[in-house]
């Protein structure tokens, strides 16, 4: 059900923002695969920057794949996050496709006007900006007790200044190796001289 709706649902969101087709034609007739687990689905970049749903025998040129929680600290407005998405193919194609979707808005209060008016779309516009911006606070709450748990109480993430000692820590043992592996040189070549 989804997947018919995607490429219109872009294609509005490219026309509100008419800086992403510009991008886009560049790479018209690649095929993308974007992997949202448990959804996929493989899209076409049309000559003109648009888009359109890729045939079920469509061979992607890039793969953008982007995890649950990278998807959770993106709606979160955690702008780093889509560092973690895996891009596999044509890179280039890929890093212009996730420029594109990440800086896409969407004009909602604009659309909602046309439904129900500019006063009332107004309201609705101002009360899902307080309820996103609540949700996002929480979520961020959330990710922060998570985080905090899986530091403190079970050690499944490595606190940043333990990663960093243990950087120190590696680099200074690299350091002395060499240092031993000089001195071990040295005497060889005392030894050699010697005999």
């Amino acid at each position: 059900m989804l997947k018919p709706l995607l490429p219109r649902l872009l294609n509005h969101l490219l026309a509100q923002n008419s800086w992403a087709a510009p991008l886009l034609q560049p790479f018209g007739g690649k095929h993308a695969r974007l992997i949202l687990p448990p959804f996929s689905a493989t899209i076409t970049v049309l000559e003109d920057g648009g888009l359109a749903l890729a045939g079920e025998t469509a061979s992607a040129d890039a793969t953008i794949t982007v995890p649950p929680s990278v998807a959770l600290r993106l709606l979160a407005g955690d702008e780093a996050a889509g560092a973690a998405a895996s891009v596999t193919g044509d890179t280039e194609f890929a890093s212009a496709l996730a420029k594109v979707l990440q800086g896409i808005s969407w004009e909602y209060e604009e659309d909602l006007s046309r439904m129900v008016g500019d006063a009332p779309a107004h309201e609705i516009a101002r009360f899902g900006r307080a309820a996103v911006n609540e949700a996002r606070r929480k979520t961020l709450s959330v990710a922060g007790m998570f985080a905090e748990y899986w530091q403190e109480e079970q050690p499944l993430i490595a606190k940043k200044r333990h990663v960093e000692q243990f950087v120190r820590d590696v680099d200074t043992l690299r350091e002395d190796a060499e240092r031993l592996q000089k001195r071990i040189e040295k005497l060889k070549t005392r030894l050699q001289a010697d005999h």
